[in-house]
C-alpha cells in the first residue's frame, strides 16, 4: 500500500472517487453537502492498493479554516472504501496527514469522528472532548491529539 500527499489538483480525482463511493454512495450524504472550498486548500492524502487503485483518502485544512485555534490543526474527509477497512489504510492516511501538520508547525489537530469510529482515532492517541452533536445527520464526536 502507498499513501501520497499532495494537492487537490494532484489527488483530487482519486479522493473524489473514494468520498464519493463512500460518503454519497454508502452513507448517503447529499452531493451539495460533500464539496467545499476547502478542497482546493487543503492537503489531500490518498492511498493506493497494490494494483495502485485509490482506497482511501483524507485531508489537512490550512491554518485558516479555524484562526480561532491557532496551531491547531483539523483533519477530515477520512474515507476508506468498504472492502479496504481494517487493513492499516485508515492508519496509514491518519498517520500521513498528521505528518504534515507536524510540518505545518501544528502543535495539535481535531477532528470530528463519526462515533461508530471514534475508538479507531482513540487507537490512534485521539480524546473525545465536548458533547455528541449530528453532522449531516450522522452522530460526531470532536477529537484531538497532540503532535
Amino acid at each position: 500500500m502507498q499513501v501520497d500527499v499532495g494537492t487537490w489538483d494532484v489527488l483530487g480525482d482519486e479522493a473524489r472517487g473514494v468520498r464519493e463511493a463512500v460518503f454519497l454512495v454508502e452513507q448517503g450524504i447529499a452531493r451539495e453537502l460533500e464539496w467545499d472550498q476547502w478542497d482546493a486548500l487543503a492537503v489531500h492524502a490518498v492511498a493506493r492498493d497494490a494494483r495502485g487503485v485509490a482506497i482511501g483518502t483524507g485531508r489537512l485544512l490550512p491554518a485558516q479554516f479555524d484562526p480561532e485555534r491557532a496551531g491547531v490543526g483539523h483533519i477530515g474527509r477520512m474515507a476508506v472504501l468498504a472492502q479496504a477497512r481494517r487493513g492499516g489504510t485508515g492508519g496509514l492516511i491518519l498517520a500521513s496527514l498528521m505528518q504534515e501538520a507536524r510540518l505545518q508547525g501544528f502543535s495539535a489537530i481535531v477532528l470530528n469522528a463519526q462515533t461508530y469510529v471514534a475508538a479507531f482515532y482513540v487507537a490512534h492517541g485521539f480524546v473525545a472532548f465536548g458533547p455528541q452533536f449530528l453532522e449531516v445527520d450522522i452522530p460526531h464526536v470532536s477529537m484531538r491529539a497532540p503532535l
